[in-house]
């Protein structure tokens, strides 16, 4: 997506994980962001940054499973902003990107289940509730995306199947 050296590493974030790093040269990678949403947050002071792939907007009570620890919206930006603390972040200082949400089951689908908008909401809602601001967006629309933060800066890229990568 982007240059890279040697050293860099890409550690891909799958459905319903999340990654926490604050090795420079780690870059995180949310590959598929359909009616996903990635969610990717930097502290730029202690220089660790995070990405979490989103499913589903709530749990509904559900306990989460262990192996998918960032499904749901409402558990997942939890977790995501509790690991980020434990290694070093401090919400304050966060900067936070977020990506995806689309419409990709064809119109009848989006229109009837709006997975992509409800995902996209239910993340700024969480944020907002941790005194959160997204300060860059890219949702929405019928294409998929990849997105990746890279840890030694901070700097998020997002692109599609058709399209260069662009930094959020």
């Amino acid at each position: 997506m982007t240059a890279v050296t040697a050293e860099a590493r890409r550690v891909s974030v799958g459905i319903g994980q999340l990654a926490v790093s604050r090795d420079p040269n780690d870059i995180l990678v949310a590959y598929g962001l359909g009616s996903c949403v990635g969610i990717s947050c930097y502290d730029p002071e202690a220089k660790v940054a995070a990405l979490a792939h989103i499913l589903l907007p709530s749990s509904d009570g559900k306990r989460v499973d262990d192996r998918e620890p960032a499904r749901f919206a409402d558990t997942g930006v939890d977790l995501l902003l509790q690991r980020l603390i434990e290694s070093g972040a401090v919400k304050r200082r966060l900067v936070v990107k977020v990506a995806g949400g689309a419409a990709v089951l064809g119109a009848a689908n989006a229109e009837k289940f709006k997975i992509g908008v409800r995902n996209a909401e239910a993340i700024t809602e969480r944020l907002k509730h941790h005194g959160i601001r997204v300060v860059a967006a890219d949702l929405g629309g019928t294409k998929g995306r990849t997105m990746e933060v890279h840890v030694a800066t901070g700097k998020t890229f997002v692109r599609t199947a058709a399209s260069q990568a662009s930094e959020l």
